[in-house]
């Protein structure tokens, strides 16, 4: 099957060197892959696979034209950073159990749907942000967060049964932290204003939902290059926590935006996306800003098929 769309300027025909990369954890039930990369030949790419976390993106990437993320955020994440060319488009097939980078870039339904989709697919650009301190400089696509949400991914029960009891666990596991979270002493800056604390809860976000869907930034945009930053106070707590329960309106506490902010601490290690990092026992500053250079998404269009779910 001839295959065609626009990227870069140019239209592709014939088959479409695509480099798959696959998390097989991806999800509660994961699903093998062989249906879907045979649904994928039949759209008219040619698939060499990777394995997410196993194998090196950046060398499978050589002599491809574009990327296939196939897993939730963290494989999305994985793609978006360590890609040496941002020119070259990335398909995303979410199969996680948030998708919040899908999500965000209005890419909600199912994996099959969203292949279907790809043959009229238009580009999206999507920021990425890098950090830097005392580990060097990393990339990240979601949020830097330190307090409380840190806290609580080690009370999330790790078996859940579906995508909507993984999501529901991790909200009540963030409420539960935030209702008994200490205060930290975590000085924050945004562009030379200082926002001393102490916090519940700092989080640094390129998109508006981030861990098991927590909208903590419903205006972010994608592509404005600024970075959406909550800061969670003692004052704060209560409401903080009546509206982690239904979630209707934008968080009740301090949203602020900005290019460049860096966190100075002491005693206490932030996350980058889903991951958390060791710092020195002295006190340590790192810095956040987007890179100049986006990604390219390809957004599937006249897509149908179901919404993956939609709260």
């Amino acid at each position: 099957m001839k295959y065609e769309t626009r990227a870069n300027g140019t239209i592709w025909a014939g088959l479409v060197k695509a480099l798959l990369i696959h998390n097989p954890n991806a999800g509660t039930k994961p699903e093998p892959m062989r249906s879907r990369i045979g649904q994928l030949e039949e759209a008219g790419f040619a698939i060499h696979y990777c394995e997410h976390g196993r194998d090196d993106i950046r060398s499978g990437m050589i002599g491809m034209e574009m990327a296939i993320a196939a897993g939730g955020d963290g494989t999305v994440a994985s793609v978006a950073t360590e890609i040496p060319d941002r020119s070259v488009p990335i398909a995303i097939l979410p199969m996680g159990g948030s998708n919040n980078v899908a999500r965000a870039l209005g890419i909600r339904q199912s994996v099959g749907a969203v292949i279907d989709g790809l043959h009229s697919a238009r580009e999206k650009k999507l920021t990425v942000g890098s950090v830097t301190g005392p580990f060097g400089r990393k990339g990240f696509l979601e949020a830097v967060g330190i307090g409380a949400l840190n806290q609580s991914i080690e009370l999330v029960d790790e078996s859940p049964d579906t995508p909507e009891e993984k999501r529901e666990n991790g909200r009540a596991a963030f409420r539960e932290t935030l209702r008994k979270a200490k205060p930290i002493a975590c000085v924050v800056d945004i562009d030379g204003r200082h926002f001393d604390g102490p916090w519940l809860l700092v989080e640094i976000l390129n998109i508006g939902a981030i861990g098991p869907r927590l909208p903590f930034a419903p205006r972010a945009d994608t592509q404005d290059k600024l970075l959406d930053i909550l800061l969670v106070g003692e004052s704060d707590r209560d409401a903080m926590v009546r509206w982690a329960e239904h979630f209707s309106g934008p968080p009740p506490a301090r949203l602020e935006t900005g290019c460049v902010v860096t966190l100075q601490a002491r005693g206490l290690c932030p996350r980058i996306d889903d991951r958390p990092i060791d710092m020195p026992d002295d006190t340590w500053t790192v810095e956040i800003r987007l890179d100049d250079e986006p990604v390219t998404i390809l957004v599937p269009g006249s897509m149908t098929g179901h919404d993956d779910d939609s709260c």
